[in-house]
């Protein structure tokens, strides 16, 4: 009698799962529905739309509470993206008398139903995640996270509050919370559209 390869029967068994799994044209049709309402482009998107342009920044840093701050003049270069999914932020200026770049795309989560914001720069090798929602007003966008602490090898929490002044102009706010829970302000960027 010959000897029928594990591999075959394996492949078998699992080709029969498969088969006795697959979808009613119902389901898929409830699936895809379920994928086209998560990466519909809706109004919690059109808040995107603002951030479009070029931003004269006026960054403001304080390394540890109760120290003098440090002020540079830099710039956001900021374009949807993606179908209008995201807005993409090119920053880039002086940070600590150092060239900075960094590079922030924010979206909304149909399925989260949040606004999450990814940041990555040339002085890390991190991915900074945080996210949260925008006021009823829509003009505060309150969000949370947790960043890589490079000192510790574990994360800290952030709050970032970015908040719409006017039409030309918003500020950015980076709050670090500290190990007693109080929030240190450690960032602000103040932002004038380039006219």
């Amino acid at each position: 009698m010959k000897r029928i390869p594990i591999f075959f029967i394996l492949a078998l068994g699992v080709g029969g799962i498969a088969l006795a799994q697959q979808p009613s044209t119902q389901d898929q049709q409830k699936a895809m529905e379920a994928y086209m309402k998560a990466g519909a482009v809706t109004a919690d998107h059109a808040h995107l739309k603002y951030y479009v342009g070029v931003w004269d920044v006026t960054t403001t840093m304080w390394t540890f509470p109760g120290t003098p701050p440090q002020t540079s003049k830099n710039r956001y270069d900021a374009a949807l993206i993606l179908g209008g999914r995201y807005v993409q932020m090119k920053f880039s200026g002086m940070m600590m008398g150092q060239p900075f770049e960094g590079l922030q795309i924010i979206g909304y989560d149909n399925v989260a139903k949040k606004y999450t914001t990814l940041w990555i720069d040339n002085t890390s090798t991190s991915f900074y995640l945080t996210s949260g929602t925008l006021d009823a007003s829509k003009k505060v966008m309150t969000e949370t996270g947790n960043w890589t602490d490079p000192m510790t090898g574990g994360a800290t929490k952030v709050k970032i509050m970015t908040k719409i002044l006017g039409p030309d102009e918003f500020v950015n706010e980076q709050y670090m919370v500290l190990p007693d829970g109080k929030e240190f302000k450690s960032m602000e960027n103040r932002c004038l559209r380039k006219k």
